[in-house]
């Protein structure tokens, strides 16, 4: 299985036609919003990712004020 890839903008670069959220990787201040994260879990996730074709992962990026 590999992801569908569409082009993006008009200099032939494509892309995968979804991206992959990595929030919930990842606790945010001691907040579990989503469960307990698993380090190990969500490299092996990533990888798995990579190997199908995915080149978009949507990280947070949050910033102190």
């Amino acid at each position: 299985m590999k992801l569908r890839h569409i082009k993006l903008g008009n200099q032939g670069f494509e892309v995968p036609m979804i991206g992959l959220g990595c929030m919930g990787m990842t606790g945010f201040e001691e907040a579990d919003t989503y469960g307990k994260s698993d380090e190990k879990e969500a490299i092996a996730t990533i990888h798995r990712s990579f190997e199908l074709g995915e080149i978009f992962w949507i990280l947070p990026i949050f910033t102190a004020r």
